[in-house]
């Protein structure tokens, strides 16, 4: 039986909130691909999956710990 997978969009506002970037930045590294790319929702709004945004932060978390670890030893 195949699995259904939930997908949850996330709009700017949370999207702000949650990785503490401002819209410019974001836009910026989205564009350098580096920050997941945003879903048009409709004609006048876009989300991005919140799974992707986990994601992002997870891996800011672990480079903030490889640097620490990296200074440490």
């Amino acid at each position: 039986m195949m699995q259904q997978q939930k997908f949850n969009f996330l709009r700017e506002s949370q999207v702000a909130v949650l990785t503490g970037l401002s819209k410019s930045t974001r836009w910026r590294l989205e564009k350098y691909g580096d920050f997941p790319k945003k879903r048009q929702l409709s004609t006048r709004s876009v989300g991005w999956l919140a799974s992707e945004i986990e994601e992002w932060i997870q891996t800011r978390i672990a480079i903030k710990i490889e640097n620490l670890s990296d200074k440490v030893g």
